[in-house]
């Protein structure tokens, strides 16, 4: 017999209502505690200021979006798996630091891949100029 988990009351459309409002409120707590999270949105609305400034195409919007939105899920994936990680211990751990260094370098590997998008779509524009 399958054995019921909390998520599994109630009907679909309550299920889908509580899913919706856990996941917003962990994009509130990641914005609101995670430095990190802050600073990528920050620069994010900096390159949406680019975006007017130099008009993008809709291909470029789209790879702009993709990073963007990659690079803000990424760091809160950190942020899950570093909570997790000290639930279960808060001791020096070799383990526990495998975990942590990995996803943070995930994490790093996206801001490189966003940088370069960014490079790649306005460096040619702002050249341009001069």
């Amino acid at each position: 017999m399958k054995k019921e988990r909390r998520k599994d009351v109630g009907s679909h459309i309550e299920r889908y209502k509580k899913s919706f409002h856990h996941a917003v409120d962990g994009i509130i707590y990641a914005i609101e505690q995670e430095w990190n999270l802050f600073l990528i949105m920050l620069f994010i609305v900096i390159i949406l200021g680019l975006c007017i400034a130099f008009p993008v195409t809709i291909p470029e919007l789209l790879a702009i979006v993709i990073s963007a939105g990659g690079l803000m899920a990424s760091e809160m994936l950190n942020t899950s798996i570093e909570a997790l990680t000290d639930l279960v211990t808060t001791k020096e751990n070799h383990l526990a630091k495998i975990a942590k260094d990995t996803v943070s370098g995930a994490v790093f590997l996206f801001i490189i891949m966003f940088i370069a998008v960014i490079g790649i779509i306005f460096v040619p524009k702002i050249l341009e100029l001069f």
